[in-house]
């Protein structure tokens, strides 16, 4: 039996809900207040029709060692969608069906969702037994066995009780403490999410938020967001069971005070967490199980009612490999919601049907989309890859960075995909590093076989390049970041480790393979040497690309190949706005300014044309070079040696 109910009782909370379910009139909420203590009816509305609506809430102290939140569920065929907010965080059913009605339609739904809910524990109450002989009450057990049969309740003790006598209360009570030790507490060290099941404005205190938090725990001062949106509050208060805590943990049904949130912009459905982890989407791919007794099938694109958490919302179904599924058959698929939502990989969600509404079926979420899928065979796949990581933070980072390709990902944005916090980020870091999956570089993740792929791709293109220009040392490297697609952390990463791994060589401007490029004709290397003299000749003032065309008497095209073999050979450095220089010339350039300053300590830019024979034009891209360089220091436009 239960200690007598004091909310001050100096109990600790066990993190583990028992939920009631069950058909309108089979005296639920009763039967909570026989248990408990206290009424779970909280409208008004409800107390006049004698029926329950929304969610109904209480508790109690269980042999003394920790107390147990109840939620009781409306039973009525119109509010099943708060049925399914309620029982999205329950962990042990009473399943009520009273002796002298038997099973009914809503018992059979209610069975149903609870079992694509994933709930493992439950204890049957065969209600208002004091209604009923012998014989109509051994009709009801047997009816109640044959609804279960098949389902986690199929083993479940079925217990006679009445809520009004207390008759079998006892017996009720046992089955209920075995049910209790049976069950594993919810995880409190992930990262704190709470569904919101009730929101509203305490005078003085400002807004409260009430859910059961699917994970982690959050404590008295810490920062919270309120998704979907951009608001983030302290958390000043917290109460479990009306009492006031330091610290709410995953599994029991907690009230937090938060600081900054307007309560007008926060409704049921929407999600409390940790920030910066989780991101609300309209895209998620799903594990789904159509029902055996779903009437026809399910169509691609078909509308439904998506229940996840405390949220209901409106969307449409995608297969990626089928028009149709069929009642009693399982599939991955996709869907598009209304509006963002959150949804964490392995959270079960109920499928609706809008009308007639009909439960059409569940699953669990496998993980969040950033659009529509392609209905390929190769989406397909990546969907399984992402289903089978559903229990395994590891594989699913190691999937994150793979599918981040070369471009890779920072350490924030892995958080946010795999959904845990950046302290359990670390150790998973660490095995993905140490089985050589993953390389970091900093706070830069990129995955070993995507760097491979495009180090593969990156010879290739220089490979084909060499092959139709025997004569040019390389590519520039400009032309091949633009070909191979990546932003320029990725793709100054990925020349390194080429030019590290001696697969890239590095010609100046140019990009080129070892033992290829630069083959020239005895009439090329004439070219190549008429332009260099040109260059050097000139010094200080070189020629344009134009002007050496003409002195040399080629096109363009002929003369810029000779230039690229100049600069990728070392003979000659493009500087800032395409400026080109012989390197003699800015030898030349670096002793005078070294020489300079050496005697006069400090300069302005047009103090170095007593030594640098020059124009504006060609002096401050020099001048900028030798900054650049480490040759000079430039504090607001007076230049030192470095």
């Amino acid at each position: 039996m239960p200690e007598a109910q004091t909310p001050e009782a100096p109990t600790a909370i066990r993190n583990v809900v028992i939920g009631t379910a069950g058909h309108i009139d089979h005296g639920k909420s009763t039967l909570v207040q026989s248990l408990t203590g206290k009424n779970p009816t909280r409208l008004a509305e409800e107390l006049e029709r004698g029926m329950t609506i929304d969610l109904g809430f209480s508790n109690f102290v269980f042999e003394g060692k920790y107390r147990i939140g109840m939620i009781d569920v409306p039973g009525h065929e119109a509010f099943v969608k708060n049925m399914i907010a309620g029982a999205t965080g329950i962990d042990i059913v009473l399943l009520v069906v009273a002796a002298d009605d038997g099973v009914m339609p809503q018992t059979r739904e209610h069975i149903e969702i609870l079992s694509l809910l994933g709930l493992k524990h439950g204890v049957i109450a065969l209600n208002k037994c004091d209604l009923v002989d012998a014989d109509t009450l051994e009709i009801a057990t047997q009816d109640a066995l044959d609804a279960v049969k098949g389902t986690f309740l199929e083993n479940a003790p079925v217990v006679p009780v009445s809520a009004l006598t207390r008759q079998g209360l006892d017996k009720l009570w046992a089955e209920l403490g075995k049910a209790i030790d049976q069950t594993t507490p919810k995880d409190t060290a992930g990262p704190f999410r709470m569904p919101v099941q009730r929101v509203f404005s305490a005078k003085g205190q400002g807004a409260v938020l009430t859910g059961i938090p699917v994970s982690g725990h959050v404590k008295l001062g810490d920062v919270v967001a309120v998704l979907p949106g951009e608001q983030k509050g302290k958390v000043r208060g917290i109460q479990a069971y009306h009492t006031t805590i330091e610290e709410a943990r995953a599994g029991h049904s907690t009230a937090l005070n938060l600081g900054s949130i307007d309560h007008d912009k926060c409704h049921r459905g929407d999600t409390v967490a940790e920030p910066g982890i989780f991101e609300p989407s309209r895209f998620f791919s799903l594990e789904l199980a159509l029902l055996p007794s779903v009437p026809r099938p399910l169509k691609h694109r078909a509308e439904v009612k998506f229940h996840v958490g405390t949220s209901e919302l409106f969307g449409h179904v995608f297969f990626l490999d089928r028009p149709t599924l069929n009642p009693g058959e399982r599939c991955l698929c996709e869907v598009m919601l209304e509006a963002p939502v959150v949804a964490g990989a392995g959270d079960h969600f109920i499928l609706r049907l809008p009308s007639p509404a009909i439960t059409l079926g569940g699953g669990r979420v496998i993980h969040r989309e950033a659009d529509q899928l392609a209905r390929t065979p190769e989406a397909l796949a990546r969907l399984e890859q992402w289903h089978g990581a559903i229990e395994s933070p590891l594989k699913r980072v190691a999937l994150a960075v793979a599918e981040a390709g070369p471009e890779g990902l920072d350490r924030g944005h892995l958080v946010q995909v795999v959904e845990v916090s950046e302290a359990a980020l670390e150790p998973l870091l660490a095995q993905a590093v140490l089985g050589g999956e993953v390389e970091a570089s900093g706070r830069h993740l990129v995955h070993r076989q995507a760097r491979a792929n495009a180090l593969g791709k990156l010879v290739a293109l220089l490979a084909q390049f060499h092959d139709k220009n025997k004569a040019a040392l390389g590519l520039k490297t400009a032309s091949v970041q633009a070909q191979m697609g990546l932003g320029g952390g990725a793709f100054t990463a990925l020349i390194s480790a080429a030019v590290a791994e001696g697969k890239v060589e590095q010609r100046g401007e140019l990009l080129g393979l070892p033992g290829r490029g630069g083959v020239l004709s005895a009439s090329e290397k004439a070219i190549v040497e008429t332009i260099a003299k040109q260059l050097e000749d000139s010094m200080l003032n070189p020629p344009t690309l134009n002007e050496l065309a003409k002195a040399a008497g080629q096109n363009e095209a002929a003369t810029q190949t000779a230039v690229d073999y100049l600069v990728g050979s070392g003979r000659a450095k493009v500087l800032h706005e395409g400026v080109l220089f012989s390197t003699k010339a800015l030898e030349f350039a670096e002793k005078s300014i070294r020489d300079f300053l050496k005697g006069k300590g400090e300069a302005a830019a047009k103090d170095f044309k007593e030594v640098l024979p020059t124009s504006r034009k060609f002096l401050i891209p020099l001048l900028e070079y030798m900054d650049a360089q480490g040759v000079t220091r430039n504090v607001k436009g007076v230049r030192t040696l470095k």
